[in-house]
């Protein structure tokens, strides 16, 4: 049977007596887990961000809630802070369209294989303070992506980038911050393939897109449109 949930057109296929829901558009999911895996876990892997202390609760309330083995833990993570950046305003469907392209890069030949290398992709440069021990090696080498030169333009904008869930000194939750990154971790759970939601490609098999409120540019002359959702044009 097909319902409208909040705008939004999800699938419920019944099949002994279970029921697999798969996300077609957008949805709208309410309620908080109740249990949540020890934080301390982010250090154990390299990720992009910096997250706040309820960033990190929510992070492992979902992880959690949805059985993610530790082995998907960074992959979801850097697809996660990807939405997040490139899409904390728009709706599910806005975030699932990034993340989206994001799955589509990987899975194309012309871009690396997994979600961290794509999101993290484009030239870099080496530390200065690495740079001047000659007989390094390159395993300990410190590098740093080359401002503006990235796929994802947040990535290397040159401001650090925090994911505020909350006020650090005060604890207050910033509620439009938390709301948008809880989203994004539901997202990037769903596309991998965990938690009880599938993400399908609302964006016609898009491997680019651009803001059209913010830039116009040159390149997509030469791209195929696909769809517009939010404030973003897909292309392929």
């Amino acid at each position: 049977m097909t319902i409208a949930h909040f705008g939004a057109i999800v699938n419920y296929k019944m099949k002994e007596g279970t029921m697999k829901k798969t996300l077609f558009t957008a949805v709208f999911l309410a309620g908080m887990a109740t249990q949540a895996v020890s934080a301390d876990k982010l250090q154990s892997f390299d990720h992009a961000a910096e997250l706040t202390s309820q960033a990190k609760t929510i992070l492992f309330q979902e992880l959690n809630d949805a059985k993610v083995p530790n082995s998907a833990h960074q992959q979801i993570v850097c697809l996660a802070e990807n939405i997040y950046f490139e899409a904390r305003a728009e709706s599910i469907e806005g975030k699932a369209a990034v993340a989206n392209v994001t799955r589509n890069r990987v899975e194309d030949a012309r871009w690396p294989a997994t979600y961290c290398e794509v999101v993290q992709q484009g030239p870099v440069r080496e530390s200065w303070k690495t740079k001047q021990h000659k007989d390094l090696a390159d395993e300990d080498r410190v590098y740093y992506p080359r401002k503006h030169r990235c796929q994802f333009s947040w990535y290397c904008d040159g401001a650090k980038d925090i994911i505020w869930a909350n006020k650090e000194k005060t604890g207050e939750t910033i509620r439009a911050n938390a709301r948008a990154w809880r989203a994004s971790v539901e997202v990037a759970i769903w596309t991998l393939g965990y938690g009880s939601y599938r993400v399908n490609d609302n964006t016609g098999g898009a491997v680019f897109y651009y803001a059209h409120n913010l830039v116009d540019p040159v390149w997509a002359g030469e791209k195929q449109l696909t769809v517009v959702i939010g404030n973003h044009t897909f292309m392929k």
